[in-house]
């Protein structure tokens, strides 16, 4: 909610009269505001317990209320906008709660804030029973659930409950919330802990991290899915892929002969399946059972996604009912790893267990945090959807698209997505080898580029359409190019793309382009005239030189116009662009 003047004013007052004792910044003065708030407290009583200045590992203040046994970590925004809580939430669980909850290498730099914090932990740590780690901010608690970002920065948090287990000897309730002016909804569901049944196969240990191998009932994953949604499988590069792909259509099948038709056995299931893999914060054994906290599936999200259609196509099935039973007697062969889900670790594991389907290599990237903080972007700042995971749009339902903000029925796609910053850059070489692009961990960074999350998500946008939009382009070519280089035009598509996004960006028309096409996905009529025209009176005569020049005659002679797709082409085009039509070289 907007922040009001008058506390703008009290933040001031406070400021005003305190910082010649304290220092620090001015924001730093709303841990401040809250705490002698909140806990009924006074200024002097609190104010080591607030970070003035830097280095505070994501922590900006603590307060230990002895009443409840409640410890509260907090970090605060003066401000109405969430997406600024990403770096702290980051630092917090990379370093901040390792610092403090861990034992870690000194820092003489470290906000004396940690050493007040650690000091009274030490003290008083069987006085603690829970801990709360609260983001204040002046905005709207809504947008953080939608807020993809955000969501898995949480659970990276939520994921480091082991170090609070270890530093207290015992369990310790662990919760991880943003506080508003204004009630709003949660983010993750805030049930975390479930029991499923499990045949003990054996345990595998490697590097310290346990795996334990069994046989779990179907229906409990299926059971952990309704409640934690989408949650259950945002560790895996795919959500559920459609109805119809053929795995799917394979299991779907499977459940029809063993519940409704009574043609196969419950049993039967566990040797015709892969099994499943899932990952888990904590793992508790006992007879017949295990406890997952925080569990996670890796691979195995088709096998729950279409169990789960299964039942909603058949939920008044009388047969479904009378052979609930059968139902339950179907299980899986299931990998339990016990480790933080956001882990490095368990990354690699849902990788290299994800190859049921043809995995490309853009799907690996699903869970990387550019994509995810790309996702933020475009709906934030333009209510569309980037489907950084594999059919996770398709899985969507309108009112699902509502609750997420999303406005446009189209989605932005990683692939070519890639291919429009690589054309903005002019890397026109690359934009036909993506999988090395993704695979490559040098050139992945180079092609997404963190500066992108701080560009005009329309420019990013009207990019992206170029390419979606880029048959008519090449068609215009070919028309203006001479009869004898009508093939180059195909073998020029990729350097089509990237000259016409320089052609827009040095055009005087841009910031109406941006408004009046960045905005949406759809391929306006309009917006295909201006390409078409752009490519007849720039992008034409730029591959005219091209195929003229001294360096690439010879081979434009003879219709060898592979030439085109290199970057080389795109430079040279570019020098004579900045001499024909004074262009100079610029990005989103």
């Amino acid at each position: 909610m907007p922040i009001k003047p008058a506390d703008q004013q009290r933040l001031d007052a406070l400021f005003s009269e305190n910082k010649a004792t304290y220092g620090g910044r001015r924001e730093d003065y709303f841990a401040l505001l809250y705490l002698t708030r909140k806990f009924g407290v006074t200024v002097e009583e609190v104010a080591h317990q607030v970070a003035f200045g830097g280095n505070d590992y994501g922590i900006d203040a603590y307060y230990l209320d002895r009443p409840t046994r409640n410890l509260y970590l907090y970090q605060f925004k003066w401000t109405e906008d969430h997406t600024q809580f990403k770096g702290a939430m980051t630092r917090l669980a990379d370093a901040g709660l390792p610092r403090v909850f861990g034992n870690p290498d000194q820092d003489r730099e470290q906000n004396e804030l940690l050493t007040y914090l650690k000091k009274e932990l030490r003290e008083n740590w069987q006085a603690v029973g829970s801990v709360f780690v609260h983001f204040v901010f002046k905005g709207d608690p809504d947008a953080i659930e939608k807020s993809e970002g955000l969501t898995q920065r949480r659970e990276d948090l939520e994921g480091k409950a082991h170090l609070l287990h270890q530093f207290f000897g015992r369990e310790v309730h662990y919760e991880v919330d943003f506080i508003a002016d204004k009630p709003g909804k949660k983010g993750p569901p805030a049930k975390q802990v479930f029991t499923v049944g499990f045949e003990d196969a054996g345990v595998q240990v490697h590097n310290g991290k346990t795996m334990y191998v069994g046989f779990v009932p179907l229906i409990d994953l299926q059971r952990i899915h309704a409640t934690l949604g989408a949650y259950f499988f945002d560790r895996n590069i795919r959500a559920a892929l459609p109805e119809g792909n053929a795995p799917n259509r394979k299991l779907r099948d499977a459940f029809d002969r063993i519940v409704l038709k009574e043609e196969d056995s419950p049993s039967v299931f566990a040797f015709r399946h892969n099994g499943v893999t899932l990952a888990a914060e904590r793992v508790d054994r006992s007879t017949g059972q295990v406890v997952l906290h925080v569990p996670r599936l890796l691979n195995g999200a088709q096998t729950v996604s279409t169990l789960t259609r299964f039942l909603e196509q058949h939920a008044a099935n009388a047969t479904l009912k009378r052979n609930r039973e059968r139902l339950e007697r179907i299980k899986v062969l299931a990998k339990l790893v016990v480790d933080d889900p956001s882990s490095a670790f368990v990354t690699q594991v849902t990788i290299s267990n994800n190859q049921q389907n043809p995995v490309h290599p853009w799907a690996l990237r699903a869970m990387d945090q550019r994509q995810v903080d790309l996702a933020d972007k475009f709906r934030e700042e333009l209510q569309i959807y980037y489907s950084r995971q594999e059919g996770s749009f398709e899985n969507l339902s309108d009112d699902q698209l509502e609750e997420l903000g999303i406005l446009i029925g189209k989605d932005v796609r990683i692939r070519p997505l890639a291919q429009t910053f690589l054309a903005v850059q002019g890397e026109v070489t690359n934009m036909r080898q993506l999988p090395e692009i993704f695979e490559s961990q040098k050139l992945y960074e180079s092609t997404f580029k963190t500066s992108y999350l701080n560009a005009d998500a329309r420019a990013i946008v009207l990019g992206y359409k170029v390419g979606q939009m880029l048959t008519r382009a090449t068609t215009k070519l070919r028309e203006k190019l001479p009869l004898k280089l009508e093939g180059a035009a195909a073998s020029a598509k990729n350097l089509t793309w990237a000259l016409l996004i320089q052609a827009l960006l040095n055009d005087r028309h841009y910031p109406q382009y941006l408004e009046d096409y960045g905005t949406k996905l759809t391929k306006e009529a309009s917006l295909g005239d201006i390409l078409k025209g752009l490519t007849a009176t720039r992008v034409a005569p730029l591959v005219k030189e091209l195929c003229s020049s001294p360096t690439y005659q010879a081979k434009a002679a003879v219709g060898r116009y592979e030439f085109l797709r290199n970057t080389e082409a795109f430079k040279r085009a570019m020098n004579d662009a900045q001499d024909r039509f004074n262009w100079t070289k610029r990005s989103f």
